[in-house]
């Protein structure tokens, strides 16, 4: 099971990439959607990965990690809200989420700790997602593009 997690873990970065390197090959308007796209699935993500917290073992979850759960839920519900606002803020908060619920993951899953391929990925693709929006976020405000 580790091992497809880990692997869907990957795929689900591929797309982070691909969206934010289009901005840097197409059009303005192309890469404004394509930024738009980023900040929406990093939003799906955010509230995803707050999903997986009701599917932790009874043991090592507790009530208020429960109402944290809903908490990240409603904060990628506010990431892709915001992107129809601001993409700019919508990249921070989304910078933001990630990086909060990977410290929450680090300090309150059993799985986390017990598998430290999976963490490694964690990790990784964290980062490497936060990078991606790093470099929206130059796109937007390069004064050449």
């Amino acid at each position: 099971m580790e091992k497809t997690k880990v692997t869907l873990i990957y795929w689900g970065l591929s797309l982070f990439l691909f969206l934010a390197l289009m901005p840097w090959i197409f059009n303005l308007k192309l890469a404004l959607y394509s930024i738009q796209a980023l900040c929406i699935y990093g939003g799906i993500v955010v509230a995803f990965l707050g999903g997986t917290i009701w599917g932790w073992s009874e043991d090592s979850v507790s009530a208020k990690d429960l109402w944290l759960a809903i908490g990240f839920s409603l904060l990628g519900l506010g990431v892709s809200l915001a992107t129809f606002a601001d993409l700019s803020s919508s990249l921070i908060l989304l910078i933001i989420s990630l990086q909060a619920f990977l410290y929450f993951e680090k300090n309150n899953s059993s799985y986390f700790k017990a598998n430290i391929k999976y963490a490694n990925a964690r990790n990784l693709i964290t980062n490497l997602v936060t990078i991606c929006c790093i470099t929206s976020l130059a796109f937007l405000h390069n004064p050449y593009s």
